[in-house]
Order: structure tokens, then sequence, then C-alpha cells
């Protein structure tokens, strides 16, 4: 089997289907079951007229079959991600406006990904197409995959029940047919209702054990240590953030966790956590030179003085304050401590959580 129409249909797109409208057939590439989005794949060495045949016939089918969407899969093409979008822009303006507002490109070029306009479904078949590759796409670096489960459990930990699927999609930034993918992966650790709304019946322990085992490799995370000698100091560099909060980022880590249980039995502070909001893939990490100039990324095996982790979801479910940095959600918390070690304080943080409505 193909591994790019195996990775497709994993996301609810059906391949090679033949559709008749009005007595005209129209064979897509891919197609949604409810027929709202269309996909047609170019997978090709060449460069933009296979972008313009491809965005016409797309076009053209989405217009047939009265899709909301129709999107351009382009892999293998050797053009530059600035040549690219800018040659679809160009394109889009010719075309008649509800023409060109139906029209998606997503493009795995040799050095980065292009996704034209940035939506779960198109950010969803990018990393799709990446991973089919044996590629991961530059900007889509880290793994949403468990970004439901980590929702439900906030939610869960935090007495805050149940939450409409279509919130669930918003929140996390992924395309229904990936959520009711996380959601059945779950299986009868979730609760589902007839309003279309679910909710975790108890602590999801297998999913919980696999997040763990796989955080090394799909939390995206880069940690830094003191270049200058003087050894460092996490108090100093938390005070710091909260006299000057970075944007889109928020406390974690073991002062997240006294802040969530404050009967924690933790003593000191071993290194900052930090989490940053990055919903568009790619963590920005320019901030820490201006936390501390002496902040250099840490060598491998050497205990960090900051870690930061970045947050892939849409929302980043920060808890803001009147003043100072938000803290993190208590699953960002649970994985930190777990990081640490500390295995015995993250089980009492989670009783506490649930002692406390």
């Amino acid at each position: 089997m193909d591994p790019l129409v195996t990775a497709l249909e994993g996301l609810g797109l059906h391949s090679e289907q033949r559709i008749v409208v009005d007595d005209h057939e129209y064979q897509v590439d891919f197609v949604t079951s409810d027929r709202r989005v269309v996909l047609e794949v170019k997978r090709t060495g060449g460069g933009l007229r296979d972008v313009h045949a491809a965005a016409l016939q797309v076009a053209m089918y989405a217009s047939a079959l009265g899709a909301e969407r129709g999107i351009v899969l382009l892999c293998g093409s050797r053009v530059s991600a600035a040549g690219l979008r800018d040659e679809w822009q160009k394109l889009l303006r010719v075309l008649a406006p509800d023409v060109a507002s139906r029209l998606g490109l997503v493009a795995i070029l040799e050095e980065d990904v292009v996704i034209e306009p940035d939506e779960p479904l198109s950010r969803d078949i990018a990393e799709a197409a990446a991973d089919a590759g044996g590629r991961t796409a530059p900007k889509l670096r880290g793994n949403r995959s468990f970004e439901v489960m980590r929702v439900l459990l906030s939610r869960w930990l935090l007495h805050r029940g149940r939450i409409a699927v279509g919130e669930l999609q918003s929140q996390t930034g992924l395309s229904h047919p990936s959520v009711s993918k996380a959601l059945a992966a779950l299986g009868p650790a979730v609760e589902r209702r007839r309003d279309r709304s679910v909710a975790l019946r108890a602590f999801p322990s297998e999913a919980w054990a696999q997040l763990v085992a796989l955080a090394p490799k799909v939390r995206q995370t880069a940690a830094f240590v003191d270049e200058s000698g003087r050894g460092g100091d996490p108090q100093r560099l938390l005070d710091r953030v909260r006299r000057t909060p970075p944007p889109g980022v928020a406390v974690a880590g073991v002062v997240a966790a006294r802040h969530w249980h404050t009967g924690l039995d933790l003593e000191g502070l071993p290194r900052l956590d930090l989490s940053v909001h990055a919903p568009e893939g790619g963590m920005d990490t320019a901030f820490v030179a201006k936390l501390d100039p002496a902040l250099v990324p840490a060598p491998p095996g050497t205990p960090p003085l900051l870690v930061l982790h970045a947050v892939p979801r849409a929302e980043s479910l920060f808890v803001p304050l009147a003043s100072g940095p938000p803290w993190a959600d208590p699953v960002e918390a649970l994985l930190d401590l777990y990081e640490l070690r500390l295995i015995e304080q993250a089980d009492d943080l989670v009783r506490a959580l649930r002692r406390t409505p």
C-alpha cells in the first residue's frame, strides 16, 4: 500500500473516487465522505506549471461537487517556498473570488513547507505527507497526536466536565477526523454524550504511559545552561520572567506544580521550566537571550538551568494572572515532573487535584 495513500486515508480522505454529477463523471484523488473537501495530489519534481494545472483541476472538482475547499498537495517540488507563495497569490488574484476562496495549497518542499491558508486539516495533510515521505517538515516539528488526551485530562483534573467535540477541535487545532481518531484511541476512558460532548471517565493510564514513554521524542524541547561560570540560579530567572513576562510563555514545571498543589512535597527549584505556545510549529526561543545573555543551548548530558517545552495546540490553555506570566495547565506541570523523575510528586498532584473540586 502506498504510504501517502495510507496516511491521507487515516485523516478521513477517500482515495481514487469516481463521482457522477449531472451525468458527468469526475475522478478525484481524494475526497472526504461528506464531499466538503477535495484533494488533488501532485508528486513531481516539476515546478509552477504543475501547481497551476492542479489548482485549476481541483477548482473544477470543488465547484462541480459543491465542496467547501479544494486543496492541492504538492510533494517533491524543487521550487522555493517564497517563489511558490508568490505564484500562488498571483494565481488566486486572476481567479473569480468565489473560486479563489475555496482553494488551498499544501507543499512539501526540499527545505520547507507551504500551507495556504493555514488551517487544521491542511496542517494534518502536511504532517501526513511529510511522514509518509520519511521526512519531518521543518515548520511542523513536534507531535500533536496527544493533544486531545492532554486537553481532556486537563479538564478532568480541574473538574471542568464535558466539552463539545467542535470546541475540542478549536482548542487542539486538529481536524474532525484527527479528533475522532484520537477519541477512538482512548476507547472506554472517554464518555460520549448524544449532544456530541465528551469527557474522561477516569485517569487515562494507558494513554498517559504511552505519552510519558514517547515524551522525549514528541515534546519539542529546548534546554539552556549558564555559560558565565556563575552556575545559574533558577529562582533569579523566574523573577526576571515575572518582572517582564515574554508573550506566549507560561510558568510550568515545579513552580506550576506548587501552584496547582500548595502542599506538594518539593523543596528547592532544580531548574526553571517554561511552556511556549507554538500553534504554527517551531518554537520561538529569541526571548531567552533577553532573559539572560549568558544562557546558551545545553550540551547533551548537562543538567539544564532552563527548559522550554512547546505547546503546539491552537489554544494554549494557559491560566492568566492579573500581573506576571500565566500558569501552564496542570498536564504540562505533570509532564515536567515526570521528566525530572519526580514520579511520587506527580502522582500526589493528580490525587490532590481530584480531591479539590
